[in-house]
């Protein structure tokens, strides 16, 4: 009925080393490439394949709703990431690192060293690392403790093993052996203590790098006697010391020496992950690049409306301004917030975070309001994971400012990227609010795909306000009129207006839909498509990463299209357009199709009723259909094919700039 999620993620993530396959592309996004592939499936392990090994262990191994037991897909998960593991270590060895040296930048290994190479490699050693390389004879130890996400190095002989700890922090992963100025050779930490080590150990030493990744995720129901803060102040902590989920290692370690080390972990035999010689690949983003390659990005398109205007607030009492990221500046984002937060006619202002960036401009503003006197209340979601001790920073340092900091909603995660400020403009009250798609992140901003929306139109702020009051603590239902809100009306109305579709399809009428998301796991709306496709309704889908949606009968091969995009900006945004028989409803939302968006957090969608607006959006979602530079059918993870190529994010500059043209 259905693909299981986390097998479908790992086909997402295929999508990652095909990119970095693609000779296409620029050398240096190939390596990103690689480096995203390496740290998508570090969390992947932290967080998915942990908790099936945790609902393997404790809860019966029983099957989820998709039909896979634990058991089943953790099976699968290995024979998958087996065979990617060898994709990435073939195309880093036998291709992207020729194409360096090639160009000049030469990464040392095994028998690449001249005997100058080797001489520095001692003094290097020598002189800068040796008294921070730190070795623990583990031979007699029955359990070892090690730091999650860290590389050590594992050395054996037939009768020892120590456990090798180096400090990457003080001296970085690449260091430079020579630069004559047209050719840099650059040796890895790892290489450089390996070939210095045997001295020390014995010429009969060999030496394997491992590292471990823990259960990342924070069980904190239990402590019902703290705050939540202070919960996940404490949980934040035990993630160094949570469960092991794996156990990457160089595959040339001998099985004998593996299994004493697994042991010594308290790891099981399904956390046996082979790899390559080097782990940590996150780490070649900071790679250095050759000299003669250069950006061809196409320059920023500035906002017509926002950039002729110096009153944003007079602007906006006529209309509406939309903005593509990162297409355009995310400084209008700052700028509007900090203009409203220092504007002496702002009396108040609500906000949620969901992911802010650690020096962010945002919180900044927020600041500066409170301290103003300002009434300032700010959701800050402390369980955003892997960003809860940024949050909690900021929430502090807000609430000693003076704003009102409430830290989550019992028994909903909040997602919504919103605000809105109230102004006092003679004797009235105006709201001006912020729409968008991606989270307020300065940093994140610049590589994803989002929109927002600036707007003081009633129908969507008098919602809003609906929506705050339920976040401070009212526990009056939200009942909006114009927004979709869950756990309220995004479920119930996206299914209303998929029957509508329906409905019209069996009247002979024009039914069509075209979403984009960046995951669909929810069975209940896979099974309303399905619903759809069979009555005839046209469904054109965007599907970035996890698909658990499959085709039952041939009216939904037909009828049912999905793509996804994988290019240099991750696609983010959300978008929902219903036909309703040529008189189209289009949606932008922070929520995905999964259960968890739609019944167990807080999200908004809003709707966008501009024609040009809309009819940027529907072109947006025409090209990414029809992408095939980096478009793929979801179904076999096969680029989409065509006479005349075309890379849907190239031509969205072009978009982005007729609109703004009018």
């Amino acid at each position: 009925m259905y693909q299981d999620r986390d097998l479908s993620w790992l086909a997402f993530n295929e999508r990652i080393i095909q990119e970095a396959e693609d000779k296409n592309n620029a050398l240096t996004d190939r390596m990103k490439f690689l480096a995203i592939y390496s740290s998508n499936l570090e969390e992947f392990y932290k967080v998915r394949v942990a908790s099936h090994r945790f609902a393997q262990k404790f809860k019966g191994d029983k099957k989820n709703k998709f039909g896979f037991k634990p058991s089943f897909v953790l099976n699968e998960v290995s024979e998958i990431v087996d065979r990617q593991q060898e994709r990435l270590g073939k195309v880093f060895v036998d291709e992207i690192l020729p194409m360096y040296a090639e160009r000049g930048i030469l990464l040392a290994g095994n028998g690449d060293y001249t005997r100058t190479d080797k001489r520095n490699m001692r003094s290097i050693f020598d002189e800068k690392l040796k008294k921070d390389v730190v070795f623990k004879d583990i031979t007699k130890e029955d359990r070892i403790e090690l730091r999650n996400q860290h590389v050590y190095l594992y050395a054996v002989t037939e009768d020892q093993q120590w456990i090798i700890d180096l400090d990457y922090e003080r001296h970085g992963r690449f260091i430079e052996l020579h630069n004559n100025g047209s050719r840099r050779k650059i040796a890895q930490l790892d290489d450089i203590v390996k070939y210095n080590i045997k001295e020390l150990l014995g010429k009969d030493a060999e030496v394997y790098a491992i590292k471990v990744s823990r259960d990342a995720e924070l069980y904190i129901e239990e402590e019902q006697e703290l705050d939540i803060v202070k919960k996940i102040k404490k949980s934040v902590g035990k993630r160094e010391t949570g469960l092991p989920a794996r156990l990457l290692f160089d595959q040339e370690i001998p099985y004998r020496h593996l299994n004493i080390l697994r042991k010594k972990v308290q790891i099981e035999t399904s956390g046996l992950i082979p790899g390559g010689r080097y782990h940590n690949f996150y780490d070649f983003m900071g790679f250095p690049k050759p000299s003669d390659e250069v950006s061809n990005d196409p320059e920023l398109i500035l906002s017509s409306k926002l950039e002729s205007k110096k009153n944003w607030m007079k602007l906006l009492k006529k209309q509406d301004v939309f903005l593509s990221f990162p297409y355009q500046p995310y400084d209008y984002v700052t700028q509007y917030l900090d203009q409203l937060c220092t504007d002496p006619d702002v009396t108040e202002i609500n906000i949620t975070l969901y992911r802010v960036a650690r020096e962010s401009a945002i919180c900044q503003s927020l600041e500066k309001a409170a301290m103003m006197g300002k009434k300032v209340f700010v959701l800050d979601e402390v369980q955003a994971r892997f960003d809860e001790e940024s949050n909690i920073y900021w929430g502090e340092r807000l609430e000693q400012a003076g704003a009102t900091v409430r830290y989550g909603v019992p028994d909903l995660k909040v997602h919504a990227k919103v605000f809105a400020a109230k102004r006092k403009e003679g004797d009235k009250e105006v709201c001006y609010a912020y729409f968008g798609t991606g989270n307020f992140n300065e940093k994140t901003a610049k590589i994803y795909g989002d929109h927002a929306l600036f707007t003081t139109d009633n129908a969507l702020t008098d919602d809003l306000d609906q929506l705050f009051d339920f976040l401070k603590g009212d526990k009056k239902k939200v009942k909006p009129a114009a927004l979709l809100c869950s756990p309220f009306n995004l479920r119930s109305q996206m299914l209303e207006k998929i029957q509508r579709e329906i409905d019209l399809a069996s009247k002979g009428k024009d039914a069509s839909m075209q979403i984009k998301v960046n995951s669909l796991e929810d069975p209940e709306m896979i099974n309303a498509i399905r619903s759809a496709a069979d009555a005839g309704v046209k469904i054109n889908m965007i599907v970035r990463g996890i698909c658990c949606y499959t085709p039952l009968n041939d009216a939904q091969k037909k009828n049912i299209k999905v793509v996804s995009v994988v290019d240099g900006f991750l696609e983010h945004t959300r978008i929902f357009h219903f036909n309703n028989n040529g008189k189209p409803e289009v949606y932008l939302a922070s929520a995905d199709w999964m259960t968890r968006n739609l019944s167990h957090r807080v999200e908004v969608a809003f709707p966008i009723t501009n024609e040009a607006m809309k009819q940027l959006l529907l072109k947006e979602m025409e090209l990414q259909l029809s992408d095939n530079v980096k478009g793929r059918d979801v179904m076999t993870n096969t680029y989409l094919k065509g006479r005349k190529k075309h890379s849907s994010q190239r031509q969205m500059f072009d978009v982005i700039k007729a609109y703004e043209r009018g």
